[in-house]
């Protein structure tokens, strides 16, 4: 039986792409899931096609978002075993073209949103002693690119930030992780010169792994899939 037959899960950005790809893998390993994104017509379509139990339309850089969020997922579904962090968003341009506006919003999505979503998680799984927090970084999380400082900035963030929980979840019986996929063929890359490497169902299995048959061992680490 798999690890995560009969658990919650709570997968952002979950609308597309890798998001999508990830509740396709845990529901299909037995979790039943709540997917969560800007669009509610892309997060009720997954829904609609079996790969989610639940469908909740929102922004992650909104706290009164992922409140209404995490208590509709409870109300529907239970308290949360399992928290993906894959909500994102991508601007692009040399520093000194890129609005602090632009800059901002990179930070407020891609960090603030997975630390807002984290801070709704924990309590419940330190109550139960048991949870995984799975975020989705990037191969731009340990590497520079040009035209990249607010996406990259938010990503080294992310690893960061998935390091801190994992030593202040660790007494706890909660792990975190980070998962970094290289170029995914996802709508976000093809906003980029970069060629896709793999494709979002790769990296999907990835994540279900580190969020079900990953060992307690493993927790802190960020582990990279650049195909």
């Amino acid at each position: 039986m798999s690890a995560l037959a009969g658990r919650t899960a709570v997968v952002t950005g979950g609308g597309r792409g890798i998001g999508a790809a990830t509740a396709r893998a845990l529901t299909s390993l037995g979790a039943r899931v709540t997917v969560f994104a800007r669009s509610a017509a892309e997060v009720e379509r997954i829904v609609s096609e079996g790969s989610a139990a639940l469908a909740v339309a929102g922004d992650v850089s909104r706290g009164e978002d992922v409140a209404r969020l995490f208590e509709s997922h409870l109300r529907a579904l239970g308290p949360c075993d399992v928290l993906v962090n894959n909500a994102g968003v991508l601007e692009r341009g040399l520093a000194e073209q890129l609005s602090p506006e632009a800059f901002r919003r990179v930070l407020e999505v891609n960090l603030t949103g997975a630390f807002l979503c984290a801070r709704a998680a924990i309590p419940a799984m330190k109550a139960r002693r048991r949870g995984r927090i799975v975020n989705v970084a990037s191969i731009s999380g340990t590497i520079g690119t040009a035209e990249g400082s607010a996406y990259n900035a938010s990503k080294w963030g992310l690893i960061g930030l998935t390091k801190c929980l994992a030593e202040e979840l660790r007494p706890h019986g909660v792990q975190c992780l980070a998962v970094s996929p290289g170029s995914v063929d996802t709508e976000m890359l093809r906003r980029t010169p970069f060629a896709p490497e793999m494709g979002p169902e790769e990296v999907a299995r990835v994540i279900a792994w580190c969020a079900g048959e990953a060992p307690d061992a493993m927790n802190g680490a960020n582990v990279e899939v650049f195909g």
